[in-house]
Formats: C-alpha cells, structure tokens, sequence
C-alpha cells in the first residue's frame, strides 16, 4: 500500500463539519484517507424552475415531469433542494472504492381501461364492468378506472323502470301483470304491429308490448299465451327482455 507523505494545507472559512475522503486505486483493492473540515455554504438564489442539485454548485434547469418553484438554497452534498420529486425514488450507494453513484426510478401510475358490454357500467373505485342495477339503463362502452367516478350508467325516468341489465333508455318501462305471467313494456314501439298502453289517458301511447306472429309463449318462465287479432291475423304478446340481452 502506498504511503501519504505531504502536508494538507486547509484554508477554509470553517463553520459547519464536514467530511472527506482521498480515494486510491491500488491493483488489488482500494484505500482511503479521511478528512474532517468545517466550511460556510454557499448560498443560491434559483429563479422558477430551476433547482439546486445536492454536491452542485449552481442552479440548473429543472428536469422534465418535475416542478421547481425557485427560491434560496444552500450548498448541500446529499440533498437536492428545489424540486419536487413526486413519484420518483432516489437510492444512493457506494461502490468497492467508496465513489458515490446514484440510481434514479420513475414510478408512473397508468389507470386501467375496461370495455363494459352493453347491460353493464363501471362503479367509481372499481377496476372492472358490473352489470346494470334495476330501474337504470347502461348502453356499454370503454372507460377508465376513476376513483371518483361512476361511468356508463343512466337513471330511468321517474315513474319508469327497467330489469336489470338493461342497456337502452327506451327499456325504461313498465311491467304488465297477466294473471300470475308479467309482460314488460317498453317506452317505444319495437314491432309492427304492437300492443299501445295510454298511461295517462290524452288518447297517445306512453308504453308497449312486443307482439309476434310466432305461436310464443309470454314470457320464458310462463307456460302460457296472450293472443291478439288484428284482421285476419293472430299475434301473440311477449316479453323479450332476458338479463339485458334480446
């Protein structure tokens, strides 16, 4: 190992402690002299966006996703003052021969996106589809997680309601009892012909039964008929909606 010899000369204005070290690189390993001083710091003025790094000796700009406000900073050899490092981790390390590095890691939060299918919306705070509650409608589509928000979901009008799972508004409606069978009625025609229903008696249709000129039970859980005649014609009434889905 080789021998320090000379004389340190120090001619510092000494106010605080500080340390240092002499690093030498030798074939088989390292080696090092400390040094203990005081120094008085140096102080900058950073105008917005611009920061004082830690062991630097000015203000630089500020880097690209960072905030800096500006202001007055001392000289510092660990800390960097002046920017904001929101989302980022520093982790500091030495090597073999005690020269100082740095590793720097950016963490970015990317929200997922869900396609929610028709019949279904996506809660505030939740990372997926859910299926349309009863008396709303959801018409589907892509959102993006928000913790906040509850996206793709409608609310029937009031007086009107709707199965679950539906996913148009004219599916707000209501429900026809037929002996111990339901028919649902929806808010617009969707067969020609149809069975109109005048809610509020000014002679205009508010609801309607789906008809079919197939021989069709009323409903998927009823094993019997509701006929209509219209001419020469014999349709029956029936519910279509299953879930949301037709």
């Amino acid at each position: 190992m080789r021998k320090f010899t000379g004389t340190f000369i120090i001619s510092l204005f000494f106010t605080d402690v500080a340390s240092g070290y002499i690093v030498e690189n030798i074939p088989n390993g390292c080696t090092s002299m400390d040094l203990y001083a005081k120094f008085e710091p140096i102080d900058y003025t950073c105008p917005a966006g611009y920061f004082l790094p830690a062991n630097t000796l000015g203000c630089v700009p500020c880097p690209t996703d960072f905030e800096c406000p500006g202001g007055v900073y001392s000289f510092n050899e660990n800390i960097a003052q002046g920017v904001v490092i929101t989302g980022r981790v520093f982790h500091t390390m030495n090597n073999m021969c005690q020269k100082r590095s740095s590793l720097k890691f950016a963490a970015k939060f990317i929200p997922n996106v869900h396609t929610c299918s028709p019949g279904y919306y996506m809660p505030a705070n939740t990372d997926g589809c859910v299926i349309c509650p009863t008396n709303s409608y959801c018409s589907g589509g892509t959102f993006t997680f928000n913790e906040t928000v509850t996206q793709g979901i409608d609310v029937c009008p009031v007086g009107t309601v709707a199965p679950t799972g539906m996913w148009e508004a004219d599916q707000c409606g209501r429900t026809l009892h037929v002996g111990g069978n339901t028919i649902y009625l929806r808010r617009s025609n969707r067969t020609t012909p149809s069975l109109h229903f005048d809610m509020d008696g000014d002679g205009v249709a508010d609801l309607y039964a789906n008809v079919t000129a197939t021989d069709t039970v009323m409903n998927r859980d009823s094993s019997q008929k509701l006929k209509l005649q219209v001419g020469n014609t014999t349709y029956s009434v029936c519910d279509d909606t299953i879930l949301g889905h037709e």
